[in-house]
């Protein structure tokens, strides 16, 4: 693990990810005969009787609304589950729908591929960015939905990932965790130094132009 500490003057900041939405599943609509997307409707059915009960989160196509159930307990005794957690699913949470929707294991259980490009998402606190002087950012995100690390800084930065990509192989792009911003995919938090990008041996580089 390196250090990102540095002596020098620096701006800190911190960027939060927030999804707007949560990934469709793709799997096989028997009204529309095809494999489609489905929604999460952040809605659960439950089916009890004084002994078990059953809970499914619903899914909806999104071309015919026909109603898909993925399976999350079944058969389960009312003293499996502790009370405030049932009364979630009764009441349907929607950040515990969330939670579900963007469980990778859960839902690659029911057989589903999980269409992450269908999420969009916002960043807080990029109002202002200035790379006169080096960038330290504490990157947060609540939720994992293969987002490449090069992606989202270019986006952010407004360069192209090749550019990212050549930044992070010359030294002005570090991050803790350590680890290789080319193929990296944004799985928790994570700290990223941005290196001045005003100097003068990076400006071909920015302007697309040979680096010497």
């Amino acid at each position: 693990m390196i250090s990102l500490v540095i002596k020098m003057n620096h701006n800190e900041v911190t960027w939060r990810i927030f999804p707007l939405n949560t990934p469709t599943i793709i799997r096989h609509c028997s009204k529309c005969n095809r494999k489609m997307d489905f929604y999460c409707s952040e809605k659960f059915r439950t089916n009890s009787n004084q002994t078990r009960s059953d809970i499914w989160l619903i899914y909806k196509c999104e071309k015919c609304d026909t109603t898909l159930k993925l399976a999350i307990k079944k058969g389960i005794k009312p003293s499996d589950l502790p009370k405030e957690r049932f009364d979630k699913f009764t009441n349907n949470d929607v950040a515990l729908a969330w939670e579900y929707a963007f469980n990778c294991d859960f839902l690659k259980n029911h057989n589903c591929v999980i269409n992450y490009a269908s999420v969009k998402y916002r960043v807080d606190g990029i109002e202002s960015i200035d790379l006169e002087k080096p960038l330290y950012i504490h990157l947060k995100s609540d939720f994992v939905f293969d987002l490449k690390l090069s992606g989202f800084l270019a986006s952010t930065l407004n360069l192209s990932v090749t550019k990212i990509k050549r930044l992070a192989e010359m030294g002005n792009i570090t991050t803790n965790p350590e680890c290789n911003i080319a193929k990296h995919k944004i799985k928790s938090d994570m700290e990223i130094l941005i290196h001045t990008l005003s100097s003068p041996l990076l400006q071909p580089l920015l302007l697309n132009e040979p680096v010497q």
